[in-house]
């Protein structure tokens, strides 16, 4: 009998998050240079169920711009391309105040085949995060 439960990954998700409390998502944009896949203002919106006002902070976010199946590095290189030109711009942000964030989700359910698993980052990819002091949010759900 296996005592382990069988896993498929159902969604990857891969995107690089500016978060502030001073500037709002078109200035960041401004001061980045490169445009937002979404971002969203400094309590815009109410939360359902508890009626706060969300976010907490001003954010913009660009994502992969790939298909949830593609792999995990496949999204982080597509990522960091497209920040290619704006590290530095970047970090002058986070060294302001402003919270930089690679975020990497996947989530799970029970399947036939097991999916492979394991994050990776590469030495350039680590290595532009510490430069921006960027912080990676690895997160994981188990949708079973």
């Amino acid at each position: 009998m296996n005592r382990y439960r069988v896993h498929v990954i159902v969604e990857q998700r891969v995107y690089f998050m500016i978060q502030s409390d001073e500037l709002d998502p078109g200035r960041i944009t401004q001061y980045v240079g490169v445009e937002p896949t979404r971002s969203e203002a400094k309590e815009s919106r109410r939360g359902r169920k508890s009626e706060r006002l969300m976010p907490p902070r001003h954010e913009w976010m660009l994502d992969s711009g790939l298909a949830a199946t593609t792999s995990l590095d496949e999204q982080v290189e597509a990522v960091m391309n497209q920040l290619a030109g704006a590290w530095d711009r970047i970090g002058e942000l986070a060294a302001g105040g402003a919270t930089a964030t690679l975020v990497m989700l996947r989530s799970f359910e029970p399947g036939e085949h097991s999916s492979p698993g394991g994050l990776f980052l590469n030495e350039e990819a680590i290595s532009f995060l510490h430069r921006v002091g960027a912080h990676l949010w690895i997160d994981e759900y188990d949708l079973s």
